[in-house]
Order: structure tokens, then sequence, then C-alpha cells
């Protein structure tokens, strides 16, 4: 991977040389021809689709691909330069007119403008020989050795002027003519220089003829412009050398991270795929345990209500165990399948306007039993002016008794659990709060996931599945609010359920409870 400047395998440090010509040379070995499509396969793809796909995108063969393909980007976007020779060639004909014949100042003009201009057409993608006019992609290889073949075309037409015209020009015109040649090669550096190959297609067929035209002509001026493009040559070939290299090191970089990122991204899509498979398969095998169960808690009722005749008084208590554990463990496969449809985001919301009072004295009446089991107080405090809500009622309720469950199942024996309401934040807080053994700052998120179960000796004995706190989460997320939790160990814990402002309506007249 490609580092900053001055560490190892940076551009400039000792090792980058070395990776930069295996780079650059395994990029301008590029087989010329068509690669045969597969049968059924579009057509006409975008240039992108070429690129390798699945486990191969981070790849040497697909990095390398994916750097051909910015080439081929940059090289097919280099039309404008291309264009601007046009102007060029038109300005050196109207300079050189009166020294060479017309016909082959003309026969030069036609065949320098044709040449360009099907170097513009092909870049653009719509060849003159496709009557159907669909963008042709062809592959990679094909695209760069086009483009080699139109630069060492263009480049031939320049440097064939300079031979063919150079006997009967006089010292001026071809001083003229010479800067004008130099001057094209030196627009033509960020363009072609992403591809040596085509670079020095354009550059060695047009300077070499340019240099040979002025080295054969009378007069010292004449050797000394000559020894001037030869040195033009080299100075500009170092030069685009270099180029070349950094710009292929920022292409591979760039390459390397669209790979990783479409790793990512797969890894994700395939993390989220079997996160709903797996939260369906919960779903479909909660809801096929529901039949079997309810029929064990059907005949264990009747058992133990003795509606067939009188049992002896062992049966009649193993009865009321089946019927017990029966129901826990119907609440635990409801428990799931709730949690596994709001995983799936297959839960709605039947929403209805309701006093927050009423619910929250619901809910702690469910639970009156179970915390003077345990000698708990019950608090509840209520903020003045409490408004209405637009709730599902049933599903708020779910997540309500969770929290509460939740607070008494894990405080001691003597503890406070308390229920606070109050406007936050133009919306409604409904916070629950336990004296009981708390929640490491380090697992706050960790509780939140399904199936968690903390690891801590003061909680060994405690049932549960870790499904509480994670459907309750769903659960106020499903309203638009969010759940908040604050704990200390050993002092104990408050979650708090935070409704938005669009919940909540004016509040009555007088706080019905």
């Amino acid at each position: 991977m490609l580092r900053g400047r001055g560490e190892r395998g940076s551009l400039g440090s000792p090792g980058a040389g070395k990776w930069q010509r295996k780079t650059v040379s395994s990029l301008q070995r590029i087989p010329f021809g068509r690669a045969k499509p597969d049968p059924g396969q579009d057509p006409d793809p975008p240039l992108a689709m070429l690129l390798p796909s699945g486990d191969a995108a981070t790849s040497d063969a697909a990095i390398l691909a994916r750097v051909r393909l910015r080439q081929v980007q940059i090289l097919d976007g280099g039309y404008l330069g291309a264009a601007a020779n046009i102007p060029a060639v038109m300005l050196t004909g109207f300079t050189i007119r009166s020294s060479i014949p017309a016909s082959w100042l003309y026969l030069w003009l036609a065949a320098t403008v044709v040449t360009i201009a099907a170097f513009i057409v092909t870049s653009r993608g719509v060849p003159p020989w496709r009557r159907d006019g669909r963008r042709d992609t062809g592959t990679l290889q094909r695209r760069l050795a086009v483009h080699v073949l139109f630069t060492i075309a263009v480049g031939g037409l320049w440097g064939g002027a300079c031979v063919a015209f150079s006997p009967s020009l006089p010292q001026g015109q071809m001083m003229f003519l010479t800067v004008i040649v130099l001057g094209c090669n030196a627009a033509c550096v960020s363009a072609l220089g992403p591809y040596l190959p085509a670079f020095f297609g354009l550059s060695l067929a047009s300077l070499a003829p340019l240099a040979y035209a002025n080295f054969v002509r009378p007069g010292p001026a004449a050797g000394d412009l000559a020894l001037l493009v030869v040195l033009y040559m080299v100075t500009i070939a170092v030069n685009v050398r270099l180029y070349n290299r950094h710009v292929l090191a920022a292409f591979r970089l760039r390459a390397e991270n669209e790979a990783l990122a479409e790793t990512v991204m797969r890894a994700n899509a395939a993390t989220r795929a079997a996160t709903r498979s797996k939260w369906d398969t919960l779903a479909h095998l909660s809801h096929e345990l529901r039949t079997p169960m309810n029929a064990i808690l059907g005949f264990s009722e009747v058992m133990r209500e003795q509606l067939f005749g009188p049992l002896g008084e062992r049966y009649l208590s193993y009865s009321g165990n089946i019927h017990d554990s029966g129901r826990h463990t119907l609440e635990l496969i409801d428990t799931i399948l709730e949690v596994s449809r709001a995983e799936a985001g297959q839960l709605s919301l039947s929403d209805r306007e309701i006093a927050p009072a009423a619910l929250i004295d619901e809910c702690l009446r469910m639970v009156e039993l179970a915390a003077a089991s345990k000698r708990l107080t019950l608090d509840r405090r209520f903020g003045p002016s409490l408004p209405r809500i637009v709730v599902d009622r049933a599903k708020l309720r779910q997540a309500l008794l969770n929290l509460l469950t939740n607070a008494i199942k894990y405080t001691p024996a003597g503890g406070r659990v308390s229920v606070a309401v109050e406007t936050a934040e133009g919306g409604l807080d409904i916070a629950v709060a336990d004296t009981g053994v708390g929640i490491g700052a380090e697992d706050l998120e960790r509780c939140l996931e399904p199936f968690v179960r903390l690891a801590n000796p003061l909680t060994a004995g405690v049932e549960g599945a870790g499904l509480g706190l994670p459907l309750a989460k769903r659960l106020a997320e499903l309203h638009g609010g969010r759940l908040r939790i604050a704990s200390e160990v050993g002092r104990g814990t408050t979650v708090t359920l935070h409704l938005p402002p669009e919940r909540c309506r004016s509040a009555p007249p007088m706080n019905a409870g």
C-alpha cells in the first residue's frame, strides 16, 4: 500500500522506483485484440463492466485492470487536445502556402484533419463504421491500442510534413514549423503522459523526422536547430517518464481504495443478508413452536384444574410446574418472535392517542407481584402537565414492561425501582431507574445486542435470554425515539426511553392518571 512521502514505499523512497518500474512495465505490456464476450452477455457494456468483480476485485490483475481503465478514460478525454491540432495545422498551412505546391499542401491538410477527426470520433466512442450508433467499448486493451495507432498516425503526418516540405521552405518558415511541432508535443504531455506508448508514438513519429529535416538542411542555423530538437526529445522523454510514474502510482492508489471500498460494501451486504436470514429463521422457528407450546399449556391447565377428575398431590404439583414452565417458555418464544420481526423490519404501528400516566400505572400494576417477592419499593414520579402521546399502546407497553422487568431482576432484595416521566427536548422522557448491580461503561453498547448476557458474578443466577433491552430499543426506534442507558457498577442503572416531539400532543386541562 502506498504511504506518504518519506515512508518506506513512498514515491520518493528508494523502494518506490523498483515498484514503479514493475508497475509501468506491467501496464505497457498490453496485448492487442478483443476479448470474446460471454454468450448472453450484453454486447455493449460500459467500460467499467469489464473490470473483475467478486473476490477477484482486489487481486493484482483487478488492480491493473482498474489502472488501465483510468488510462483509457484519460486518453478518451484527450480529444480536446487532439482538436487543438486542427488550428495548428491550419495556421501552418496558411504560413507556408507560398512555398509549397497547392496540391501537396491540400493533400496534407486533408489527411491530417481527417485523421484527427477520426481520432476524436473514436475517443468519443461512436465510430462511423457502427451503423446502429451504439457505444463501441471493446476491451481496454483494444482501446489503448487504437489510441497508440492514432497518435503514431498524427505524429507521422507532422513528421512527414517536416521531411517533405523542408527542402522548399525558407529558414524562417522552417523555424516556424519546428516551433509548431514542438508546441504540439508539449501540449499532449498531460493527455498522453499516463500511457507512455501513446505519447512516445506521437513524439518519435513527429520529432525524429523534424530533427532529420533540420539536420540535412544547409547552413549552421539548421544544424543548431536539429540539435535543439534532439535535446528537447531527451528532456521531454525524461520528464514524461517521471510524470507517468507519479500518475500510475496515483491511479493504483485510487484503484486499491475503490477495490477495498467495494469489498467492504460486499461484506456489509453479505452480513446484512446473513442477519436477515438468521432472524427470518428464528421468526419461523418461534412461530412453529407456539402451536405445540399452546397445547402443552392447555393440557397442563386441564390437569391443574382437575377438570376430568381428581389427581394425586404429586401429579397436581407436577402439572402446575409444567404449566408455569410452559408459560415462561411461551413468553420467551413471543419475545424472540418480536425481536426477529423488529430486526427484519416487519413490525408496524397501530397508533392512537393515550395518556402516558395511565399506561405506566398499568405496567407498574403488572410487575407489583414480582417486585413484592423481592421486597422492592416501586416509585413513580410524573412531571407537571404531561402531554398526551400518539403511540402503539401494545408495543410501548411491551417496551416499558421489558425495562421494568430487567430493573426488578437485576436489583437485589430491599432495593428500589422508580419510573419518572417528564418532557424533554420537546418530546417525552420515560426513565426507569433501579439500585441494582449496574453495568460497566465498556458493556453499555453490548447489552443492547440480542442474546448478549454480560458476565457478572452478581447476576449469574438471573434468568433471561438477553432480549429485553434490545427489543425495547427496537420498539423505541420504531416510534422514532431512542433508548439511553446511564449506569454505574454497584450504584444502579437508569434507562430512558425518549419519544420525539411529533409523538406528543398538547397537555389536557387536567392531567388524568
